[in-house]
Parts: structure tokens; C-alpha cells; sequence
């Protein structure tokens, strides 16, 4: 029986850790990284007809690494947030935001949480 309560507390705090971890807020920065297969599962991004229609550039490429800063977010069971690049510029030269399903984002890995680093500090 005890094996079982150790278990199940173990599960527990594990699964608090975890959605304490996607706490993200307005203003937080966050990393897009690779997709995780050949397209973006979670991020919403427009089909490259469309990018070309508003004259824009269809380099998925560009997406990668980019430092984005979160808008807007809509509170539910799977939140879908809205960010735009923290540089200013625009999303393949023609969109000023995009959105994302942030739990799938950030466990598939396509957005991490963006970390600053203050000058002359070492990386733990």
C-alpha cells in the first residue's frame, strides 16, 4: 500500500511542477525552435500562398530562434496565445503576429521560454 501512496505523490507533484512550469504571462519572451515534424504543429502559421498574397517572403527558415514576445492570451483548457517578434519586425516581412497552442508548443518543443542572461554571467 505504501509503494502505491509514494507513487501516487510523486505523480502529483510531478504533474504541479509541470503546469506550474507553462505559467506564461503577457510581456513573457519565448523562443520559437524547430519544428516537430517538416510543418509547425502548434504555431499557427499561414500557408505560403497566403504569405506571397500580402508580399511577403515564405522562408519557414526565419522562424527558427526567433526571440517573440506574448500579446495576448486567451485563458481555457488549451490556451492559444498571440506574440509578435521583440525585435519589431515583421513575421516573413509581412504579418505582425501569429498565434500558437502554447501547452502544444512548448511540449513538442517548438517554443521554449526565453531565459535573459545579464552580461558576464556564466551559463549553469
Amino acid at each position: 500500500m505504501k509503494p502505491i501512496i509514494v507513487l501516487f505523490a510523486f505523480f502529483l507533484f510531478a504533474f504541479l511542477g509541470n503546469a506550474q512550469e507553462n505559467q506564461v504571462k503577457i510581456g513573457d519572451q519565448l523562443i520559437i525552435g524547430e519544428p516537430a515534424g517538416t510543418l509547425y504543429q502548434s504555431i499557427n502559421v499561414p500557408r505560403k500562398n497566403f504569405i506571397i498574397k500580402k508580399g511577403g517572403i515564405p522562408n519557414m527558415s526565419t522562424l527558427k530562434n526567433s526571440v517573440v514576445t506574448v500579446t495576448k492570451i486567451s485563458h481555457s483548457d488549451n490556451p492559444t496565445i498571440t506574440f509578435k517578434k521583440s525585435n519589431g519586425r515583421k513575421f516573413f516581412k509581412a504579418y505582425r503576429s501569429l498565434t500558437a497552442e502554447l501547452n502544444g508548443a512548448i511540449d513538442s518543443g517548438e517554443m521554449t521560454v526565453y531565459h535573459h542572461q545579464k552580461k558576464g554571467t556564466p551559463i549553469n
